[in-house]
């Protein structure tokens, strides 16, 4: 049977939340989805400032449970407008790099207001993406 390890938000703003930012199942790491607020619970302005804050919050919560972007192999964004898919690339590419993570991105109407982007991660603890070479 696998424990599932969850700790406390490391995001003061989030402490009586009802749910965990991460939770740990073996060596695989799951984020809840992250929007684009500052420690102190302020939401940035535009989309590129948001999106590079859950970039940051999403490494906040997979440091807490062993794990960083370099072992991320799924991340999932969650767009409120598609015309924002082009700069989500960008940044993304700020963040991750070659192998790339296993990546879906969709709009979502369903985003509190002002927030423009919301993403979750999936990573292997104590592990780094590696690419497969599909001619093995």
């Amino acid at each position: 049977m696998t424990t599932v390890e969850t700790r406390s938000a490391p995001f003061t703003w989030a402490q009586s939340a009802q749910y965990s930012q991460g939770a740990k199942a073996g060596d695989l790491v799951f984020t809840s989805g992250q929007a684009g607020y500052d420690d102190a619970g302020n939401l940035l302005d535009g989309f590129e400032a948001q999106a590079r804050q859950v970039l940051h919050n999403i490494e906040a919560v997979l440091i807490q449970h062993g794990a960083s972007l370099s072992s991320v192999v799924k991340l999932t964004a969650y767009l409120g407008d598609k015309g924002d898919f082009e700069a989500f690339k960008k940044i993304r590419s700020e963040f991750f790099s070659s192998p790339w993570p296993a990546v879906t991105a969709v709009q979502n109407d369903f985003l509190v207001e002002g927030m423009l982007v919301e993403m979750d991660a999936i990573a292997v603890a104590g592990g780094l993406r590696v690419h497969v070479d599909d001619t093995e």
